[in-house]
């Protein structure tokens, strides 16, 4: 489902017009992201838990070369379901 999808269907579901359920998918996106860089956590009762979480440096292989390369030190965001979406999902 893309973004678009996803405001339409909101938008359909409780009656409102698409900007404004647009409004609404960008709020919760971005209140997401604001709580991923200021607790590095988001729980979602029900759906499930963002976590930020640090990867260290590492080499690498450059895929067009071959040649070994250092991957940098960098954050990567972590989904881990809840055990209703999995029983749901299943």
């Amino acid at each position: 489902m893309t973004r678009e999808q996803l405001t339409n269907t909101l938008a359909k579901k409780i009656g409102i017009t698409q900007p404004k359920a647009d409004d609404i998918v960008v709020t919760v996106l971005d209140t997401i992201k604001q709580g991923l860089i200021d607790d590095g956590r988001v729980v979602i009762r029900g759906f499930g838990c963002f976590i930020a979480s640090n990867k260290s440096e590492r080499m690498g292989r450059n895929p067009k070369t071959g040649k070994p390369a250092v991957i940098t030190a960098r954050k990567v965001v972590k989904f881990k379901a809840s055990k209703l979406f999995k029983a749901k999902l299943n």
